[in-house]
């Protein structure tokens, strides 16, 4: 009996240190994936009603932001951060490491409407799966809410919508692929010729687009008015470029009485010190290998990069893919030419370089009464030997600062 105690009692701390590594490992996961605004607004959240906790802030500084962001300083959104959300969901599912890993990556590739930034064939190349296994993988990125989220395009994230809704039909998902623009332009006779379908059969279709959401994200806060704040000072030294933190904007805890405070808080504060601790520095050694393999991007201020994958800072570094993820997720670098996303410097491969010149060269010698279009420039760089997606062109030419061929034309 005595030792059936004494193995209930061994097996009772083991699940209670379990239970408290789990949480551990919980807290640092989600410090990791913070802005340095939100660790901010958690920190003070977490201690603000403690005399014994002393708590140091970074200074608001104007000259740390954008100019376009500077108007929203004193009136942050308080709304459910969108990829949070989708996150919260994955972490619900009964997942595989793999497939968890695989879907953390593609909700921090989506862009702030929830469309995948990258195409299927850079998802392919970047997660290093086959076709097969990355149908699963987009399968449960659009099981999420709010559906829609994960597409390629906007017909796209329409029909992963009627799939959700359970409506299948032929005509209808034709209409979405190609007569979009009919319905903008209220060309509702062409439309039931195109689609050989008479008035009522048209009211019911677009009636239903009509309940559709284009943009998935909308009514969540997707961090595009968040205030830009970096955490990493790049300086040339000598021949060299190093990494430092910006001391002044990383919140600094201390303890005053450590007798006179409740044994639970003073654990929750020592945890979100080391977890504070550990997210600073995983954050300067990824920002420093970045930097290392970077250095083009420097000397050119920004305008070359090298190829960088997030899967080969996760093997260099022995990280697994979704922590480089959550590192660099809203985290920004201060330059000698400006504020930069430490994710702009994850370049997919020297073929997306090379493509983006061939578009900017392309743009730059057209005939100004008659640019090219996303498809025209497509198909020249299919003569190029570029296998390449319009989204992906029009992706490219907008991330090179180029408009629209209507918008171009003089």
């Amino acid at each position: 009996m005595k030792q059936f105690l004494e193995l209930k009692k061994e097996q009772k701390l083991s699940m209670k240190q379990s239970l408290n590594l789990s949480q551990q490992m919980k807290l640092s996961i989600n410090i990791l994936a913070m802005s340095i605004e939100k660790l901010n607004d958690f920190v003070l959240e977490e201690v603000e009603e403690n005399p014994n906790v002393e708590l140091k802030f970074f200074i608001r500084d104007k000259n740390f932001y954008r100019n376009e962001d500077i108007s929203e300083l004193d009136n942050i959104s308080q709304d459910k951060n969108f990829y949070e959300e989708l996150e919260e969901q994955i972490n619900f599912l009964k997942l595989d490491k793999k497939m968890r890993e695989s879907c953390i990556f593609i909700v921090n590739n989506l862009n702030e409407k929830g469309y995948l930034l990258l195409s299927k064939r850079e998802l392919l190349r970047e997660l290093k799966v086959d076709e097969n296994y990355l149908t699963k993988i987009l399968e449960v990125i659009h099981s999420l809410e709010p559906y829609g989220v994960g597409a390629f395009s906007l017909e796209d994230c329409l029909k992963i919508q009627l799939k959700q809704k359970n409506i299948f039909d032929e005509k209808l998902d034709r209409l979405i692929d190609k007569y979009l623009i009919l319905i903008a332009e209220q060309k509702f006779e062409l439309i039931k010729e195109k689609l050989n379908i008479n008035e009522e059969q048209m009211r019911l279709y677009i009636s239903e687009i009509k309940k559709l959401n284009p943009i998935p994200s909308r009514g969540y806060n997707t961090g595009k008015l968040r205030r830009v704040i970096p955490e990493i000072i790049v300086k040339k030294v000598e021949d060299k470029y190093k990494c430092e933190l910006n001391e002044k904007v990383i919140p600094k805890l201390s303890i005053k009485n450590e007798n006179e405070i409740d044994k639970n808080f003073y654990k929750r504060v020592n945890d979100i010190i080391l977890a504070i601790e550990k997210r600073n520095a995983t954050l300067l050694k990824i920002s420093e290998f970045i930097t290392e393999k970077q250095k083009i991007f420097f000397e050119t201020l920004g305008k070359e990069a090298t190829t960088l994958k997030i899967i080969d800072i996760a093997q260099e570094l022995n990280l697994s893919i979704s922590t480089v993820s959550r590192t660099i997720k809203e985290k920004y670098i201060l330059t000698n030419f400006g504020v930069v996303a430490l994710r702009k410097l994850i370049c997919m491969s020297s073929e997306a370089i090379k493509e983006k010149e061939y578009i900017e060269k392309y743009i730059e010698n057209e005939n100004r009464e008659k640019p090219y279009s996303d498809q025209e420039l497509t198909e020249l760089l299919g003569k190029d030997g570029f296998k390449i997606a319009r989204r992906t062109v029009s992706k490219y030419r907008k991330e090179l600062g180029y408009k629209s061929s209507s918008n171009r034309k003089v």
